[in-house]
């Protein structure tokens, strides 16, 4: 990682000490929703109803064509290398 200042390995200190605060945020935060959700079922209720939305949002098809055209190109470059193909890779009879 480069900050454009060396500090001489501080900065994984201080990204690790970042990430130690976010994780230890997110079981407090966590936490606190559990018992606010053993106080009142009906919010419970609301929020298990409201956090499989999250998934019903599509991918748009700009992402879907990049993905298409990546793979793509990874199939041409392992053609043109000339490698058998592994085992993985084989469709069986």
């Amino acid at each position: 990682m480069d900050f454009g200042i060396q500090f001489g390995g501080l900065e994984y200190l201080l990204l690790y000490s970042i990430a130690g605060v976010v994780f230890v945020l997110l079981l407090w935060g966590l936490a606190k929703l559990v018992r606010w959700a053993n106080r009142m079922p009906a919010g419970a209720y609301l929020i298990l109803a409201l956090f499989p939305l999250i998934s019903l949002f599509p991918i748009p098809p700009a992402e879907i064509k990049k993905l298409q055209r990546i793979k793509q190109e990874q199939v041409k470059r392992k053609q043109e290398s000339g490698d058998p193909p592994s085992d993985d890779e084989q469709t069986p009879p």
